[in-house]
């Protein structure tokens, strides 16, 4: 599932309006693009993969039986749940309701493997995306709605619905509803956002308070149909691994995983740190994928993505599964695939822990886990079967994209209607079937108590899963003496999870089970134990488990550490204290652990910080950040007497540089946003933190000289110095100006500069504004910086009045402004400064170059010839640009552009400053050599930058060897092109452009 949202500019849709026959051509387009690009039998798709070695894809179902797949479930070794997304797309605008969605029971009736059997168990339902079995029944998603759906009699049809929760909002797309319900180890059941929201409330309780739903995921008890807010803001992808822990994806994020929940970051009212999320993998630029088909994207017809195009990289993450089978490798345990829809492939990763998180990377680059060349194949969801194998739902569409997200002028383009007829769901396994791993005592009769009990040792995911469910559902106690065995005595350590949590569902976990899991071989059953204790200690029932909660905090793994944090965080005894102390010490760097520890100091911080000075500060960059929270912590919410004794401390202290400047900043910040001051002197606030100035003022006025000396200095952890600059921030101009006005030049790392821009910003005094914008700063600026300082003086009334002077004064020059910043400057609610945008921008609207414009592009809808346009290009432009592989790397590759309007394709050519993108302004550099060079950033790093020339080579330069770096705002490419080729070879190009040639 997708979401964009790119629009064009208001003159885009200006120019765009009324061009009837640009869409007669739209039309004729697609028509031919859908000759090029058939749809194929089920039989003839399968040849079309490309599947990872050693393994082989088999097709289980495809239309007539289903239809448009958007995700199943097995009820059983031949029973499969799937939810059609039938209707699919919705209207453009304003999102709206279907009957058209259905639930399909599929049945494998002779044991092939393949289903061949259909009953309509549910139709007439609304956007249906997602499945949950529950007591013989299925919870499903269909915004506004979640639906419970049972066949009580058995003919297989539901003849029981209920809303059983309602209010999720229903007015966007079909792509952003509530989805995924998914049964996690504690026995809820979670769903994803789909980036909306809502007011929750449940039918069946209606003198229970609506739960506002609001852009965060949720949960809910699948028997009382209570409903709360988690952590996390998922669009359709939601996963456990084996031990609980939770991940989620959107569209350019594949991977994240959960990492607090809210009413473990609400324990500590004063802790300002507000995150909950872990990326896990790489994300939008960086997230690659390899796809061998050459299907479009939305991407690709937004205009302001010309320099940026997002194809080869994931735009449409969705399904994101944890693998637990064994029809796959041992390899593939544990390891995480994701859906791209819209470049056709699922993509494998590895996960690997980094600190109380993970990490995730394909295992090889340049080749996906699958993939195909068909542009209809769209993989939506994954799952795992009873034989342990890994399914796929493909709904199979010519196009996956919701109209909305494609600009209205390319909508005729693309044929959103082939495919809704159509629909596949695939099996994965190895190429050569493994012995059977699954025991036909737990397989072949899931009614009987002892064999569903053995299925919690199963090697598979699935089966200890349902093993699991069934369990909770039957809730008959006679089964907790042979689950308390596997929870001590099972061989793997999943399955000694999945039986504590059974014990935890049945309301039969003991302390001593508890005592027990602490000391488990495996961290991922510690963690569980945590988790356990933690409820304990928290309800004031686990005095006894305390020691070994504590010991925990000395685990090897760091996640049991962090595990431990967050469950010794609920006990008020005092001996818990020094425990966080020296944990926060160890692993104060990874800022999990420490809002972990944090979160379980309010009402205690005096003794905390007393503890945390016994500690030997082995690790300076943890006790620095460590410092800064606390000191946030302190000026959120200590007693003034504890404040003004904190910060006494800290200015006095002869300690170690950075971890002082560190808890200095994080109290004035803190106690900032507690007293609500305003004004722009730090001296005031610390006065008011010291309750008098005299001598105290003078040791502040002594620290900030210490802390200017520090940001200056070059031989300091670049770290370190970005504290120091942003603690300048908090003093005033007159002291600050002069140190961070040499922090604005190009020998600086960059990371520094754009500090440096924050700093001034935050002073908010006009004549760091008028620094910012100083003709010899401005000309010295990367793209980076430029976009930094750019963002300051727009964002703030009092200094827009300075970027326009500096525009009308030629020190800037419009075309650096983005669209979207003069679209903000064109429709400002000040009056004067609309008019001005409106006087300054007009240049971009007129003159010679969209004269130019104007005069070529009536020809855009005369016959074209696209040999002469290939000439036109490989004389005029592949010294520059890329075109499927053939050309230079000067200027952005041109190949992924085929589906921009020929209209914007045209004005870029011929108006080449309408709109230049940061990353491609010409920057001039000379050198201490003497040394004159041209060219955009290619790279930067703290000590260099790299320039790539007109040329086309790349020129290294060390900062240090910078006499003048100067960036024009002006594209590398040159007015007049039009005066190099004949004037219908002008339109011969566009057309070569969008050819797919």
């Amino acid at each position: 599932m997708r979401f964009q949202t790119h629009t064009p500019g208001r003159w885009f849709r200006a120019q765009f309006a009324g061009l009837f026959v640009a869409f007669v051509a739209a039309h004729f387009a697609q028509a031919a693009t859908a000759e090029r690009h058939p749809a194929r039998s089920p039989e003839e798709a399968l040849k079309l993969f490309q599947l990872e070695a050693g393994l082989r894809i088999e097709l289980v179902a495809a239309e007539p039986l289903v239809i448009n797949p958007v995700a199943f479930v097995f009820d059983g070794p031949r029973r499969l749940f799937v939810a059609e997304g039938r209707g699919y797309p919705d209207p453009v605008e304003g999102g709206g309701q279907t009957a058209a969605g259905r639930i399909a029971l599929l049945e494998d009736l002779d044991g092939d493997g393949r289903f061949e059997g259909r009953r309509e168990f549910a139709t007439d339902l609304g956007y249906v995306n997602g499945l949950a079995l529950w007591r013989g029944g299925i919870f499903v998603t269909a915004a506004p709605d979640i639906l419970y759906l049972k066949d009580t009699d058995g003919d297989g049809i539901a003849d029981k619905r209920e809303i059983v929760l309602t209010g999720f909002d229903a007015t966007k797309t079909a792509q952003l509803r509530v989805s995924h319900p998914t049964l996690g180890l504690d026995g809820k059941i979670y769903v994803t956002s789909g980036l909306n929201g809502g007011k929750v409330t449940s039918p069946a309780h209606p003198g229970r308070a609506a739960v506002t739903f609001s852009l965060k995921d949720g949960r809910f008890d699948p028997d009382t149909y209570a409903f709360e807010n988690t952590s996390g803001r998922g669009q359709f992808g939601l996963t456990f691994d084996a031990f609980g822990r939770r991940f989620f994806c959107s569209n350019r994020h594949p991977v994240m995983q959960i990492m607090l929940e809210p009413e473990q970051l609400a324990r500590n009212p004063h802790l300002s740190f507000s995150e909950s999320v872990q990326e896990v993998s790489k994300v939008q630029a960086e997230a690659m994928v390899f796809p061998i088909s050459r299907a479009t994207i939305t991407a690709d017809f937004i205009p302001s993505l010309m320099a940026a195009p997002h194809a080869g990289t994931f735009t449409a993450a969705s399904g994101v599964f944890i693998f637990g089978g064994t029809g796959l490798t041992p390899e593939h345990q544990g390891d995480v695939f994701i859906c791209e829809s819209a470049q056709n492939l699922v993509q494998r990763q590895v996960l690997r822990p980094e600190g109380a998180a993970f990490r995730s990377d394909p295992p090889a680059a340049g080749k996906e886990f699958l993939a195909s060349t068909d542009v209809w194949f769209r993989p939506v969801f994954l799952g795992e079967g009873p034989d342990g194998a890994l399914y796929l739902a493909d709904m199979y569409r010519r196009e996956i994209d919701h109209p909305r997200y494609v600009p209205p002028e390319s909508r005729g383009l693309l044929d959103f209607e082939s495919g809704k007829d159509r629909g596949r769901i695939y099996r994965i396994v190895r190429a050569t079937p493994a012995p059977s791993a699954h025991d036909a005592t737990y397989r072949d009769r899931r009614d009987d108590l002892t064999k569903t009990v053995r299925a919690l040792e199963s090697p598979d995911e699935w089966w200890r899963a349902d093993a699991q469910r069934r369990l909770v559902e039957r809730a008959d106690r006679t089964a907790v003496p042979l689950v308390e065995t596997i929870a001590t005595q099972a061989t793997r350590a999943e399955s000694r999870t999945r039986a504590l949590w059974t014990l935890h569902g049945l309301r039969r976990l003991t302390a001593t089970a508890v005592a027990a899991a602490l000391n488990d071989p495996h961290p991922g059953v510690r963690e569980q134990a945590l988790h356990f204790a933690g409820e304990l200690i928290t309800r004031g029932q686990g005095a006894h488990l305390l020691p070994a909660a504590i010991a925990a905090t000395r685990d090897s793994d760091a996640r049991v550490r962090f595990c431990a944090a967050l469950a010794l965080a609920g006990s008020r005894d005092e001996t818990v204290v020094p425990a966080l102390a020296a944990l926060v010490v160890r692993d104060g760097e990874d800022r999990w652990t420490r809002a972990a520890v944090l979160s379980g100091i309010a009402g205690r911080m005096d003794a905390f910080l007393l503890a945390l000075q016994r500690e030997s500060a082995a690790k300076p960059a943890a006790i620095a950040a460590v410092m800064e929270h606390l000191g946030r912590v302190f000026g959120s919410g200590a007693s003034p007497d504890s404040s003004r004794q904190f910060l006494n401390d800290r200015l006095s202290e002869k300690g170690e540089l950075s971890s002082r400047v560190s808890a200095v900043l994080g109290l004035v910040e803190g106690f900032r946003g507690r007293s609500g001051a305003k004004t722009a002197a730090q001296s005031d606030t610390f006065a008011a933190v010291l309750g008098a100035e005299g001598r105290a003022a003078a040791t502040v006025r002594d620290f900030l000289r210490v802390v200017a000396e520090r940001a200056s200095d070059s031989q300091a952890l670049l770290g370190d110095r970005l504290i120091a600059v942003a603690l300048l921030g908090h003093s005033n101009f007159d002291f600050a100006g002069a140190p961070l006005s040499q922090l604005l030049a190009a020998r600086q790392p960059p990371d520094l500069q754009v500090q440096a821009v924050r700093a001034l910003e935050r002073l908010g005094d006009p004549r760091g504004g008028a620094l910012l914008i100083k003709r010899e700063n401005w000309a010295g600026y990367t793209p980076r910086l430029r976009e930094a300082v750019l963002a300051t003086l727009t964002a703030k009334p009092a200094l827009i009045v300075g970027l326009f002077d500096a525009i009308q004064a030629g020190i800037v020059t419009a075309p650096e402004i983005s669209s979207v910043r003069r679209t903000q400057l064109l429709k400002h609610a000040d009056a004067t400064v609309r008019q001005r945008a409106e006087t300054l921008f007009q240049s971009l609207e007129g003159g010679d170059r969209m004269q130019a414009y104007r005069t070529y592009r009536p020809l855009l809808t005369a016959p074209t010839d696209l040999a002469r346009g290939r000439e036109a290009f490989l004389k005029t432009c592949s010294a520059c640009h890329t075109h499927r592989g053939v050309g230079g790397k000067v200027g952005p590759d041109l190949t992924g552009i085929r589906n921009q309007p020929a209209d914007t394709m045209l004005l870029h050519i011929l108006v080449p400053n309408y709109e230049v993108a940061p990353n491609y302004q010409t920057l001039s550099v000379v050198t201490q050599d003497g040394r004159s060079l041209s060219g955009w950033l290619a790279a930067e790093s703290d000590s260099s930058l790299t320039l790539r020339t007109a040329a086309g080579g790349e020129e290294s330069i060390a900062r240090n060897q910078l006499t003048s770096l100067v960036a024009s705002g002006l594209s590398l490419m040159p007015d007049g092109l039009e005066q190099t080729m004949a004037k219908e070879d002008m339109a011969n190009l566009v057309a070569f452009l969008k050819s797919e040639n």
